[in-house]
């Protein structure tokens, strides 16, 4: 490992120990994601045959699901719905299911959490469909089911005992854990990790999705409330769905879904907060993902102070917000001339470099500015950032000078602006591809695929 990498990784180490000078300057929910593991999406899969990271609906990436299908099955997949269906059809869904399962035993090892441990990570972020908490899942088996609207997209379900053997493996390193549901039956979101990528997300349309929708919350609720007292402890977070209306017509779903959402939260505040603890500051702090593709930052800011007291605000509700690079076009870079705000050639030079920097420092400080310029939500959050300049990974800046600026300017500014919670994504991507050097941070810290 060289100078330049040993420098980066004490930074990474620095800053997610929050061993920053003063309190103000430490981050006290830093980590990374899970991706990749329990909810699978096709990019991460796609094994250098394709490099863009934003799904195409003419375009399945998917080409590999390791270790029982190392080379692929003959066709490609859209997303896990996808790829199940089609293992399914082609094979049966005893042979489906054993694919994913093995997928999910040998995916995270006990040396990558180890590794984890070994760079002061103390969190991490895991996402998780709808069917880790649907009735089946309490079986002791996996098993296949259907999405209720979509019979061509099937899912393995995830056994809530093996969910809970994970969250030990991880607090017996010292790492703590932020559930995090990625999707809702039906789809509740445009692209591959809602489950049912190409077809038409249906959650937003359908009552009774809707409520089966209340009922994962619910039964996610259940799930952490039969937890022991000491993996309870170690469930710092809890996201209730990611990403929600992500890409679907603002004017149509905007107020259908923060609807559903204020409905959620009420949940997870009469399960969790007022019925699960005694100690309101002791429970998980409820991570509100939204995202400015369904909602603006005003509106935002307005369903914060609309559903949640002051008190809330100032205990266990965090607005999270994620931020990348990739599609920030004010501030991204690429190899090709004219088509970035800066080229990746550009950092072969001192004065390049320096222009870089500054450019990456501008985007990362305009990432949650409105909401701290606001400042009237105390606990925001960054659950995914990642180093990677551009939306197709062959394009993007790979060069080690770039990704260390990209950590750099980041690192900063989550600090500076007093981030509640930052989350890299992702751990590891070794059957990625390109897509491999600015997502995964196993790779970044010179850890190996």
């Amino acid at each position: 490992m060289n100078g330049m990498k040993l420098q980066v990784v004490s930074l990474l180490i620095s800053l997610l120990a929050g061993s920053a000078p003063a309190a103000a300057d430490s981050i006290p929910h830093v980590g990374v994601n899970l991706g990749g593991w329990f909810l699978i999406e096709e990019w991460m899969f796609s094994f250098g045959q394709f490099d863009r990271v934003a799904e195409m609906s003419d375009l399945p990436q998917g080409v590999v699901m390791p270790p029982l299908l190392p080379d692929g099955m003959g066709e490609n997949w859209y997303g896990e719905g996808d790829l199940v269906n089609k293992i399914v059809a082609k094979y049966d869904e005893d042979f489906a299911v054993q694919v994913i399962e093995a997928h999910r035993q040998t995916y995270i090892t006990d040396e990558d959490i180890a590794a984890m441990k070994s760079a002061n990570i103390t969190n991490v972020r895991m996402p998780l469909g709808w069917w880790a908490f649907v009735e089946e899942s309490l079986k002791d088996a996996s098993e296949v089911i259907t999405d209720p609207a979509h019979s061509d997209m099937k899912f393995v379900t995830i056994t809530q005992e093996a969910l809970r053997t994970e969250i030990q493996r991880f607090k017996d390193e010292g790492i703590n854990i932020l559930l995090d549901i990625h999707a809702m039956p039906g789809g509740s979101s445009e692209g591959s990790y809602s489950g049912i990528f190409p077809s038409t997300p249906m959650f937003w349309d359908d009552e009774d999705l809707m409520d089966l929708g209340y009922s994962i919350i619910e039964s996610l609720c259940d799930f952490y409330l039969g937890l022991d007292k000491d993996l309870q402890d170690s469930v710092t977070g809890i996201t209730l769905l990611n990403e929600p209306a992500h890409n679907m017509d603002i004017d149509m779903y905007e107020s259908v879904m923060t609807n559903w959402l204020a409905g959620a939260i009420d949940i997870y505040r009469k399960k969790i907060v007022e019925g699960g603890s005694d100690d309101v500051e002791s429970v998980p702090k409820l991570f509100v993902n939204l995202i400015e593709t369904a909602m603006s930052d005003q509106n935002m800011l307005d369903f914060f102070h609309s559903t949640f007291s002051p008190k809330e605000l100032q205990n266990w509700a965090v607005l999270d917000i994620h931020h990348y690079f990739a599609w920030d076009g004010g501030h991204n870079g690429c190899y090709e001339e004219g088509s970035c705000s800066y080229q990746c050639s550009d950092s072969t030079t001192e004065e390049g470099l320096s222009a870089i920097q500054e450019i990456i420092k501008d985007g990362a400080a305009e990432s949650h500015k409105f909401f701290f310029d606001n400042g009237t939500i105390p606990l925001v959050s960054c659950s995914e950032y990642s180093l990677a300049t551009y939306d197709t990974s062959n394009d993007a800046c790979r060069g080690q000078a770039v990704l260390n600026a990209m950590f750099q300017g980041q690192k900063d500014s989550f600090r500076e602006q007093g981030l509640f919670g930052a989350f890299f994504w992702t751990w590891k991507m070794p059957y990625g591809g390109t897509h491999e050097d600015a997502w995964s941070l196993k790779k970044f810290l010179g850890l190996g695929s």
